[in-house]
C-alpha cells in the first residue's frame, strides 16, 4: 500500500473491495465504489469522497464544493469525520473562525484526529493567538487517545521550546522513536483513524501516479 499512497486514509472500514482497488494502484475504481456506496446513502463513504475531493488526485482535481456538499450531507450520521473535512473546507476558503468552529465539532463528536488539528491551530496561532499550554493539553489528549502522529508532532512541538527547556530535551531524546513509530505505523495501519490526519501539502501527493494503473 505505502507503493500507492504516501499518506493515510481514514476509510471507517466502509469497503474492503475499495480498499483492495487502491492496493492494487486503481484508484478510480476504488473511487466509483465509493462513489457507489455513497449513492446508497453511506455516510462513511461520503466522508471519504469528501476528504478526497480535497487530495488533488490524479484525474480528479481538488473541489471543494464538492467536498463541502458531500460533508454536509454526511453531518448527521458521521459528525466528526464530516466536520473535520468542513474545518479543512473553510481553511481553503479562508474563513479561519470556521474552520476553528468546525474543527471543535469534530473534536466534541470525539474524532481523534481533532485533538491533535486543534493542538497545531493553538501552536501555530492559525486564526487565533498562539496558545502553546493549552496545544500541549491537545497534544496530550490526542496522545492518550491513541493518536500516532501526535507524539511525533508534540515532539517537534517541545523541540521548539515552546514549554521549557526540559521538554526541549525530552522532546529531542524521544523524536527519533516518536519518526518511526509513524513511519512504521503508517505503513502498515493506512487505513486507521488512529494514523490519519490531514497533510495541507500538495508535495509529495497523496497518491502515486506512477504507481496508479489506467
Amino acid at each position: 500500500m505505502g507503493i500507492v499512497m504516501n499518506f493515510p486514509l481514514y476509510d471507517c472500514g466502509v469497503s474492503e473491495k475499495a480498499r483492495r482497488l487502491i492496493a492494487a494502484g486503481k484508484l478510480a475504481e476504488a473511487l466509483a465504489e465509493y462513489r457507489q456506496l455513497a449513492a446508497m446513502g453511506s455516510a462513511p463513504a461520503k466522508c471519504v469522497l469528501a476528504y478526497l475531493s480535497l487530495r488533488n488526485l490524479p484525474g480528479a482535481p481538488r473541489d471543494v464544493d464538492a467536498a463541502k456538499a458531500l460533508a454536509t450531507a454526511a453531518l448527521s450520521r458521521e459528525p466528526g469525520y464530516a466536520n473535520y473535512v468542513l474545518s479543512y473546507v473553510a481553511s481553503y476558503e479562508k474563513d479561519a473562525k470556521r474552520a476553528i468552529n468546525r474543527m471543535v465539532d469534530s473534536y466534541m463528536a470525539k474524532f481523534v484526529p481533532a485533538s491533535t488539528a486543534l493542538a497545531l491551530i493553538n501552536a501555530q496561532g492559525w486564526g487565533i493567538a498562539k496558545h502553546p499550554k493549552e496545544a500541549e493539553i491537545f497534544f496530550l489528549r490526542a496522545v492518550s487517545a491513541g493518536h500516532i502522529p501526535a507524539t511525533f508532532m508534540l515532539c517537534h512541538f517541545y523541540m521548539r521550546g515552546n514549554r521549557g527547556n526540559a521538554k526541549r530535551l525530552l522532546g529531542t531524546v524521544l523524536f527519533p522513536f516518536a519518526w518511526l513509530y509513524v513511519w512504521i505505523a503508517s505503513r502498515f495501519m493506512i487505513f486507521s483513524i488512529r494514523t490519519f490526519r490531514h497533510f495541507n501539502i500538495e508535495v509529495p501527493p497523496m497518491f502515486n501516479e506512477k504507481a496508479l494503473k489506467p
